[in-house]
Formats: C-alpha cells, sequence, structure tokens
C-alpha cells in the first residue's frame, strides 16, 4: 500500500484556519484568486505572496506539504520564466556572446551523453541536473574558445520579459499554495458539505445540487484510493521486471496500457460495488435529506469574510481608479 501522503490530502492541525467553517473558506479563496488576477503591480504581487506564506505559517502545516503542489508545476514555471526572459522585447538588462567551437561542443556533447546513460545510477532530481548541466555547457562557450569557431550568437535578458517572468511566477505559486492552504485546511467531507450550503440557492433554477455535491464528495473520496492503486500496480510490474524509464517509445506506450487497463478494470469494479452498497441504503438521489455535518457560521467567520471582501472592494475601487495595483 502506498503510504506517502497524497497531493491536497487533509492534514490535521489545530489552527485557526482548521476552525473555520468550509463555507468560509471556500469563499475566501475563491475572492482571493479571483483579487490574484487582478492585480498587475510586481510589488503588490510579491505582498501578496508575502501574506500566503504568512497564513501557511498561522496554519502550522508543514511547508514541505505545500512543495508538492509547486513540484508539480515546476517545468511550467521553467519555460514560463526562459520564454519571458528572452522573446518578450524591450530595454536589454543584459546581454551574453557565445562563441560555439569544435572543442567546447565535443566537451558538451560528451557531457549530456555521460548524463543520459547514468539513468540507472543518478534516479532522483534528473530534470534539475539537466539544467545544470546544459547551463554548464553554455559556461563553456564563454571560457573555451580553442578550436575552430563555428558560430557566433548572443542572448539578451530584457528588463521588461525579467518584470513579467517575475509577476507570472509569483502569481502561480501563490494561485497553487491558496489551492493547496484550502485543501490542506479542510476535510473533503466538510469541502463537500460547503460546496452544497453555497451552491444551493441554484436549484430554484433546475440545478439538482444534491446529486453534483454527491459526485464531487466521490470524486475527492476516491482520487487518493485510485492513487494508492496505481502504486500498488506500479510495485506489482516492477516485481516481474517491468521498468518504466527504460525501453524504446513503443515499450513505454506498451507498458503505459499494461497500468491503464488495471487501473480501468479497478475502477470499474470500485463504481459498481459504490452503487450497489448505496442501493442497498436506500440512496435516492432526488430525495431531501438531512446532513451529519451542521455548519454554524462564528465571528472568525464573519471577520474573515469582513476583511476579505473589504480587501476585495479596495482592489477593484483602485483598478476603477486606475491606481497602478
Amino acid at each position: 500500500m502506498n503510504t506517502n501522503p497524497v497531493f491536497g490530502q487533509y492534514y490535521h492541525a489545530d489552527s485557526w484556519l482548521h476552525r473555520l467553517d468550509p463555507r468560509t473558506k471556500i469563499l475566501g479563496t475563491i475572492i482571493i484568486i479571483i483579487s490574484l488576477f487582478l492585480l498587475n503591480n510586481l510589488a503588490v504581487i510579491v505582498g501578496a505572496f508575502g501574506a500566503t506564506l504568512v497564513l501557511i505559517l498561522s496554519s502550522k502545516i508543514p511547508f514541505t506539504k505545500f512543495l508538492r503542489s509547486l513540484k508539480m508545476m515546476t517545468t511550467l514555471l521553467l519555460i514560463t520564466v526562459v520564454f519571458q526572459l528572452f522573446f518578450n522585447r524591450g530595454k536589454i538588462l543584459a546581454e551574453f556572446d557565445f562563441t560555439l567551437t569544435t572543442v567546447n561542443l565535443a566537451i558538451g556533447i560528451a557531457i549530456l551523453v555521460l548524463f543520459f546513460f547514468s539513468r540507472k545510477i543518478i534516479t532522483k532530481h534528473r530534470f534539475f541536473l539537466f539544467l545544470a548541466l546544459l547551463v554548464f555547457c553554455f559556461y563553456l562557450q564563454t571560457v573555451v574558445k580553442s578550436g575552430k569557431a563555428l558560430a557566433n550568437y548572443s542572448l539578451a535578458i530584457y528588463e521588461e520579459g525579467l518584470y513579467t517572468s517575475l509577476k507570472v511566477v509569483l502569481r502561480i505559486i501563490t494561485l497553487l499554495l491558496i489551492s493547496s492552504l484550502l485543501t490542506l485546511t479542510t476535510k473533503p467531507a466538510d469541502i463537500n458539505t460547503g460546496m452544497e450550503r453555497l451552491a444551493k440557492p441554484l436549484k430554484y433554477i433546475g440545478v439538482k445540487v444534491s446529486i453534483l455535491s454527491m459526485m464531487i464528495s466521490i470524486a475527492l473520496r476516491f482520487i487518493p484510493t485510485l492513487i494508492n492503486e496505481a502504486g500498488r500496480i506500479l510495485k506489482a510490474q516492477a516485481s516481474r521486471g517491468v521498468d518504466f524509464k527504460e525501453g524504446k517509445f513503443m515499450q513505454k506506450v506498451t507498458q503505459i496500457i499494461s497500468l491503464l487497463v488495471p487501473m480501468f478494470v479497478i475502477s470499474y469494479r470500485r463504481a459498481y460495488e459504490l452503487a450497489d452498497a448505496m442501493e442497498a441504503r436506500g440512496y435516492v438521489p432526488d430525495a431531501e435529506r438531512t446532513s451529519i455535518s451542521l455548519l454554524k457560521y462564528r465571528a472568525r467567520d464573519y471577520l474573515t469574510l469582513l476583511f476579505v471582501i473589504l480587501l476585495f472592494s479596495a482592489i477593484i475601487a483602485l483598478k476603477v481608479s486606475d491606481y497602478a495595483i
């Protein structure tokens, strides 16, 4: 069984964020996310990022739990930074001249070949190691001038690109941290109950809120279960000599199919078992029912919502008045 904590899994702690009503946290998260998209000033975005870090510290949750959400987006963030730095034209902040010679080209190729053949020795953090080696290969072109020159070129970092990349990266990181803060401080059942209460007015326009909330609840409940099942299948395949990191492209496709087929069968079987269990307990989708979780706003919830709404109103007012935020 996979004992590693799943991304977004609830983390038990005794903090003021854990004690907030789930409706307060859901509404607050939505308002904060909308506010982040309205911000365009780097200093203000840095301030929002700092405030998010303060919230994380006050949640009494280890920061390593939040790093999982950032790890999933590392590649996208790096690609965003590179494209913004080198392709967003404007005032040149720094310029680097490179000379590609036969010697530094041979050294660079040898280093990259050794890296690709070292996968059995180095298994973790290979992506960051590849980036470091790539930067080193570019550095070789500035210090090693021996050999026949093949090409001369330069790369420029633009001030506007650096400014924009910092804004984009900080905004995405803040969004991920805020979303993780909601899921780590709120139980899935409480999120489901809170969303059902908030969406209750939609039933007057024909939306079946109870069915929608049940679907969300089932999805939140079985995502960790399916991830654990995937881990068990991977270990079973590995015990049979299957290595998902080895082989050619078609072999990897075949190996992925060997994972997808049992996952599909397990999901299908669990869905049937859940449907039979719900039917045996007399579950009727459209029936009116009460909830074992009784939600009640308290003073801290009103104060939190008031602060978030006032902050959002201030941002809207400053945007309307053309103030640079």
